[in-house]
Order: C-alpha cells, then structure tokens, then sequence
C-alpha cells in the first residue's frame, strides 16, 4: 500500500479474548477451547461467559441443525401435533427459564385437529415465539375492554409462587394474545387451552370460571358461536357450584389478598355481562345469570385496581341510593356498566312476561336511560378521558344506551327493517312484537336517529378501535342498518349524505376489528350486502369503497360533544319533523303514559 495513501488500514478485531491473554494485555486468535498463546506457552485457558446469554457458533450450529431437523418431521401437509413441540408450557416462573417454553418451533397447520378448532390456509414454521411476550400482547389489547383478571404485575408475582393455579388461565391468555400477534398463527395456542379446559379434573375455582369466559368470547368473536356457547355454560355450572354471587365467596378464596378478592368480584359482573349479550345477540330473553340474586360488593375503579390500592368496597343498595347521598359518591365503570345492564334485563323479562313491545314498555325505557344518564357524574360521561386514553368499560356502557335506544324505538318508527337485513347470520336485529297502533312515528323516529348519532360520535373517537369491546361489533352492525334504513327512507341531501358517511364509519370499524376476528369480519361483509341492496342504484357501489385496511379519520371537534349532553339540536336530517321539545324528549317519556312508567320501574 502507498504510505502516502489518505486511506485507513483495516483493524483485524478479535470478538473473543480468552481471560488470561486479556488480563496481560496481549493478541488472543479466540481459539477454543484453548487459544494458540495459552496452548503454546503450556498455560490454562479459559474464556469468561457472556452475559448477554448468547451462543458460540457451534452452539448457534447446533440449534439450526435442531430446528432444521424439527422442520422436516413436520411437512407442509402434516394435520396432527406433536405433543413435544408446543408453544409454551406451564412454566410457574413469570420470567421462562425452560428454552422449550421461551423459544420453540410452532407448526402452522393447515386444520387443528380438535373439535370447533378454528382453520387457516396458511401453512408455516413460526420460531422464537417468547410466550410472555404474548401475554403482553393480552393486556395491551384485550384486557382494558375486560379488566377481570389480575393486573399484569400481580400476575407476575402470583405466578412466582407454587401451586398458582393459573395454568388454565395462562393458556387462555396467550392464545388470545396470539390472536393480536401478526408474527406467530394461533391455532396451536388455541389447542393447548382447549384441550386444557375441557379436562375432566378441571379445577373448581375463579380462575377457571375466568379462563372458560374468556376462551367463550374468544370463540364467540372467532365465528365459533356454538362452541362458544357450550364453554360459557361450563364457566356458569362452575360459578354456580363454588357460589360466586356471594359476598363472602370473595372473602373465603381471596387469600387475604385485596387484589385477588377484587378480581374475584369482577369475575362475577362480568360473567353476568357476557351471559347476557350471548343471549340478547340470539334474541333469547333468558339467561342463567339474569334472575340469579346476588350480594357482591361492587368492583372498584380500574386506576386503583392497576396499583393494587383496592379502597373500601360499596354495596350494590349503597349505589341504588346514591341520589341521596349528602356527598356526590363516583363509583366504579363496572358498576355503571351493569346498571346499563339491567335496564336490558328489565326489557326480557318485560317481554318474556307480556309477549309484546308496548308504549308502556318504551315509556319505562326512557326513564331508565334518563336516569342511568342523569346519575353519571361528569368523569363518566365522556368515555374519553382527560388524560386521552378511553375508558373501555364505560364505552360499552354507552353503546348499550344507544342500542336500547334504537332497538325500543325503531319498531315505532318508519325505519322499516328491510328483506336484506332480516337475513344476516353474523348478527340479527331484534324486532320485537309490537302492538298494532303506532302513533307518533315522527318522534319515534327522531329518537332512534338520535341514538344513532349517539353511537358515530362514540365510535368517532380518536383511540386504538381494536382495543374496544368485542361486544360493539354486534351494536355497531345493527346500528349501521337502521342507518342505511334511514338513508333509503327518510333522510335526504346533506342529512343522507351524512348518514352514509356514518355507515361507512361502521362499516371501516368492522373491518378493523376483522383482522384479529372473524366474525367482525362477515359482519362486515352483511352491512356492505344490506348497503348495497337497499339503497338507490346510483350509490350501488357506496360501501364497497372501504378500505379494510384503511384507518377513519374524522375530527373529534367535528362530531364529538360529551355522550351525556343532549341539548345540540339535530339539523342534518331535514325533511323530518323533530318534536317541540326535543331535549325533554329524548330521554323523558310522554305525559300521558307516567303513571304507566311509575309503575314499570
């Protein structure tokens, strides 16, 4: 080389020094085991382990030739699973120590073999798979909408200890996790938890009743709505038999633990939600747990179930008197939630005693909402919070407001329910029977209009959508086609125009939610079908301009006000008269039918 070159003469690094060349500050060629120094100078060699915990080359070599080897006993084709290769197992630890738990190679199969699994068309060899990264993926996702098991940290340490009894539960956990994990397929979580629950030893506590609950509505929202069903009667036979709507259910298996004695009470609020929307999205007016009396205290509010700072609990008579209380008492989401839930309880065993849906019912309605809308302090009547981030409880809460609203109302009113929509297998719009007079369509109308616009302005909020509750799909595609109602038979010019851009707000929700969920999904493709079909040749094509993979951008100014105020005017739906006094009625029944009301309540 020219020593007048400019150019840097390359460094020969050595990545490894054995410690004895190192500590004389010599050349070591890294050679193992001994290096060429050490073994020409007759000394010792050693070499100090790395502490990032990685592999020389011929260990690096021996995994690829095992993975390799893994690979060709696993063809493309192959239909069975080998019981030695699965994701994960039952590790105690929360950090895996076992490499077969913390990395193994998961077959991709083209069918699980296992009863009501679900079946992909791909097929591949998915590595380094860390199951608690799964996990993360559960809480980051799922677990804000359904805050019923232990907060991460306390499951942690839970796990930590022996005889945790959250086996079942972490099987559950990662498979729904896998769901939202793009890199890893599912199939073979969802075997492990399903052969899991369905042993016949399976534990007889709250863990397991949380773990079948969760693994239902997985199922249900995977279009396995059967199988889904078959598994939440398990979890309701298991919560009846260990007693879970009692108060001292908490006390007797809380283990003095303030955390776990919480989780335990949620586990009974949230198993009462599920049970009813699996039936409410059948149009069955009963479920086991609607009549089932029960003294559980209330849930607290999540930020101090997050830190474990768990503060006196409330009874559900101290909530029923809270109008009453000298001091404004803010109580839980959940609690709210299921004061929601009631009114729907209400509504089946209304109809599952009178066979029809009356004014007397809708008037009953109206009060109940008004009063469930009226007694939400203002940190709860906007889902979304100071801080941005969305309170997922509380958002369901207002989407089941929206819904009874449009499903008590749109009966009444000249939203007709067309062929199309009457035939949809994802989801079934209720139409309940009626009585032959329908007076005063207009108002009817207006409310489920209103209702309607209750809903886009929640589902217009700027958040994470695939991180709301499952239990929106169903409200949202319902809702969606009372808009496309509207649009073909009510609405027109800009009122139309604006419909249908709330149509394809429902419709780009379901989409989103249709990447981890099947049956978003069909739902999805059904309102497209009902769109299509229903409305005028000239906007054939509407709601197939949707991108699935497109995010809905609409200003929260624009379309957002707090869900609790209902004194904006609508003037978007002209050609519909609105009643005089709009704001007293929406939420506040007719004179004419209060004592009526009085009575329902």
């Amino acid at each position: 080389m020219d020593p007048t070159s400019s150019e840097p003469r390359p460094i020969n690094r050595v990545a490894l020094a054995c410690i004895q060349c190192r500590s004389r500050h010599v050349k070591c060629d890294a050679t193992q085991p001994i290096c060429t120094r050490c073994k020409r100078e007759g000394k010792e060699c050693n070499y100090q382990k790395s502490r990032r915990g990685g592999l020389d080359k011929a260990a690096l070599a021996r995994r690829r030739l095992a993975m390799q080897q893994q690979a060709e006993r696993f063809p493309r084709n192959n239909q069975s699973v080998d019981q030695g290769l699965t994701p994960e197992n039952n590790s105690d630890s929360p950090h895996s120590v076992d490499i077969d738990d913390q990395f193994s190679a998961i077959p991709r199969f083209g069918a699980v073999n296992i009863a009501g699994a679900p079946h992909t068309s791909t097929n591949a060899i998915s590595f380094l798979v860390n199951p608690d990264r799964l996990l993360d993926m559960y809480y980051e996702n799922f677990h804000p909408s359904l805050p019923v098991a232990l907060p991460l940290q306390f499951l942690c340490q839970r796990r930590s200890k022996e005889n945790h009894g959250l086996q079942d539960l972490l099987l559950v956990m990662r498979y729904i996790g896998s769901i939202y994990a793009a890199w890893t397929p599912s199939d073979s979580y969802y075997e492990r938890a399903y052969q899991a629950l369905h042993e016949p030893r399976l534990p007889r506590n709250g863990f397991s009743v949380q773990a079948l609950m969760l693994f239902a509505i997985a199922q249900h929202h995977s279009d396995l709505r059967v199988e889904a069903r078959t598994t939440l009667d398990v979890a309701i036979a298991i919560a009846l038999e260990i007693g879970i709507n009692s108060k001292v259910f908490a006390q007797m298996h809380g283990e003095r633990d303030a955390v776990l004695e919480e989780s335990l009470r949620r586990t009974y609020y949230f198993l009462h939600l599920v049970d009813q929307h699996f039936s409410v999205v059948v149009n069955n007016p009963i479920f086991a747990m609607r009549d089932l009396p029960s003294t559980v205290d209330l849930p607290c509010d999540e930020e101090f179930y997050e830190r474990g700072q768990i503060p006196p609990t409330a009874t559900w008579q101290d909530y029923e008197e809270k109008e009453f209380a000298e001091a404004e008492v803010i109580y839980s989401s959940i609690a709210y939630l299921h004061d929601i839930c009631r009114v729907v309880s209400h509504i089946m065993r209304v109809l599952l005693s009178s066979g029809t849906f009356s004014d007397g019912l809708i008037a009953s309605l109206d009060a109940k909402v008004a009063l469930w809308q009226s007694s939400l302090p203002p940190s709860k009547k906007d889902p979304l919070q100071r801080d941005g981030k969305v309170d997922e409880v509380m958002f369901l809460a207002h989407m089941i407001c929206t819904i009874i609203l449009m499903n008590s109302h749109r009966p009444f009113s000249t939203l007709v329910y067309s062929f199309e929509e009457l035939t949809t297998i994802s989801f079934a719009s209720p139409i309940p029977h009626v009585e032959p007079s329908r007076q005063d369509q207009c108002t009817h109308t207006a409310r489920a209009l209103r209702a309607a616009d209750m809903h886009t302005k929640l589902l217009a909020i700027p958040c994470d959508m695939n991180r709301h509750n499952l239990f929106t799909l169903c409200i949202t595609a319902s809702t969606a086609t009372a808009q496309v109602s509207a649009c073909s038979r009510v609405l027109e010019d800009d009122g139309a125009s604006i419909a249908r851009d709330r149509v394809r707000l429902s419709i780009g929700y379901l989409c989103s939610m249709s990447s981890n969920w099947p049956l978003a999904k069909k739902m999805a493709q059904e309102v497209k079908r009902v769109a299509r079909r229903t409305l005028s040749a000239n906007m054939t094509n509407f709601a197939d301009d949707v991108d699935p993979n497109a995010e809905v951008d609409i200003p929260r100014d624009d379309v957002i006000w707090p869900i609790g105020d209902v004194s904006s005017q609508i003037d978007i739906y002209n050609g519909l008269t609105l009643p005089m006094n709009w704001d007293m009625s929406l939420y506040e029944p007719p004179p004419s039918t209060c004592s009526t009301c009085s009575m329902m309540l």
